[in-house]
Formats: structure tokens, C-alpha cells, sequence
């Protein structure tokens, strides 16, 4: 479940900028975004401020279906201006087109965000084992 921050994140009055100094994968240049959408659920859409081609729809991670969320390097944490992972939101990024059936969720590159520092980070993880269309949830009808 979101903590109540981030939802208020997504509210049409009050609009919070994250930067992810590193861009996201495809979108290098693309280092500011907002939640501009709350969605159905749980379901947030990110987008990009610098470039509109730039969106997402993202979902909690959920560690009863995907267990403990990935480690951060230490170069990774600065890159978030953190000292520790404590306090980061972990989501996983939604793919609504890949399969008629299902909704399908990247776990080779989930997001973390951490809404002290407004500062957010594409973790891309090369494990073979991990799916890059991972049935998340039926298609909603």
C-alpha cells in the first residue's frame, strides 16, 4: 500500500517534481517527473516534465508476490542523496500493451523513489532469471 505522501503527490492541486538525475531507460535526457495521474487502485502514472514520450504506469512493489525489493549500490544511493535505503518506494513499471491478457510488470528495472529528497532511480538488474513481462494483473475489461 502507498504511504499517504505519495498520494498526495498525485493530487490535481499539489504537484511534487522528482529528479532522476540518471533518466530512465530509452529517456536518458528525461530527469524530471511527476505523478500526473492517480489511477484505479494503487496505479500511479509518471510522467516526464522534460519529455512528454516520457510516461509510465507504475505499481507498489509487492513483496508477498516479488519478495524483498533490490539492494542499492552505494553509488546508487548517493545518486539518490541518501545514506541509507530506509524510507525509499519501491514500484515496478507496467506494460498495458504486451499481452491481450495480461498487464505485464518489468522486474529487470524497477523504480525507486525516495520522497525526502525528491529524487528517484531506474534500478536495471541483469539477472537472467528475471522477467521482463511478469503477469501483474489481468487486463481490465
Amino acid at each position: 500500500m502507498l504511504a499517504t505522501p505519495i498520494k498526495e503527490a498525485v493530487s490535481i492541486n499539489h504537484t511534487r517534481e522528482f529528479t532522476f538525475p540518471r533518466g530512465v531507460a530509452g529517456f536518458s535526457k528525461a530527469t524530471r517527473f511527476a505523478f500526473i495521474y492517480e489511477g484505479k487502485g494503487e496505479l500511479l502514472c509518471l510522467q516526464s516534465i522534460d519529455q512528454a514520450e516520457a510516461s509510465f504506469i507504475l505499481a507498489p512493489w509487492d513483496e508477498s508476490r516479488l519478495g524483498q525489493p533490490p539492494q542499492l549500490s552505494k553509488e546508487q544511493l548517493e545518486c539518490l542523496r541518501l545514506a541509507n535505503p530506509q524510507g525509499l518506494r519501491w514500484f515496478v513499471v507496467l506494460n498495458p500493451f504486451a499481452d491481450k491478457t495480461w498487464v505485464t510488470a518489468n522486474l529487470k528495472a524497477p523504480i525507486a523513489i525516495s520522497e525526502s529528497e525528491q529524487t528517484g532511480l531506474q534500478c536495471i538488474r541483469n539477472q537472467k532469471q528475471l522477467e521482463l513481462r511478469y503477469k501483474w494483473m489481468k487486463q481490465p475489461h
